[in-house]
Formats: structure tokens, C-alpha cells, sequence
């Protein structure tokens, strides 16, 4: 099992967050975290073809969390999320590096 799988939770992040999640002030936050699960999820087990397309969606995904990111009043905190967003990517650079060595392509977010 790859340390990405390991990282992904069962359900959403925000299962364990209730009270963050129902923020209305946060409800894009909410849905771009969601949706970028759901897209790690969907690289698994990628190969050929198929890897890089998947790779640059998830790619496209952590911006638009970091967007969403920059968003949010600073009086949100935030920080249990940022932590795992982070290892989030940290599992995903690896996942990708360890599928892409010597495909030709190495850039992600």
C-alpha cells in the first residue's frame, strides 16, 4: 500500500471535522478539498497513458485548494487541514515520482 493510499482518509476529511464543515464561510474550501480526494483517489492504480492526465487534474486540484486557501479570514483555523493537505502532497509527489521515473515527466504540485 503506497503512502498516498495511507494518507487518503475512508470518507471525506471533513467526516472528522463536522463543525468546520458546516462553516458557510467555507463551503468552496469544502468542496475543493472533496473533490481533490476523490481525483487522488481516481490516480490509483493509473498507469500508461492514462497517469499523466490524471496527474495534471490532480494538479489543477491542489491550486484550487490553495486558492480557497488563501480565501479564508484568518480568524479561521484551519490548521488541522493544512497539516493534511500537506501530507496529502508530500504522499502524492511521492506516489508520482515513484510512477513517472523515467516516463518522462516529473512536475507535480
Amino acid at each position: 500500500m503506497s503512502k498516498l493510499e495511507k494518507t487518503l482518509p475512508r470518507g471525506s476529511w471533513f467526516d472528522d471535522a463536522p463543525k468546520l464543515s458546516e462553516r458557510e464561510d467555507i463551503g468552496d474550501l469544502v468542496i475543493a478539498v472533496s473533490q481533490l480526494e476523490a481525483d487522488l483517489t481516481g490516480i490509483l492504480g493509473r498507469n500508461g497513458r492514462a497517469l499523466p492526465a490524471g496527474l495534471q487534474v490532480v494538479d489543477a486540484q491542489f491550486a484550487e485548494v490553495d486558492n480557497e486557501l488563501r480565501r479564508l479570514d484568518s480568524a479561521v483555523n484551519i490548521e488541522r487541514l493544512s497539516i493534511y493537505i500537506e501530507e496529502l502532497r508530500a504522499a502524492y509527489r511521492e506516489y508520482a515520482a515513484e510512477r513517472t521515473t523515467g516516463a518522462g515527466s516529473n512536475q507535480v504540485c
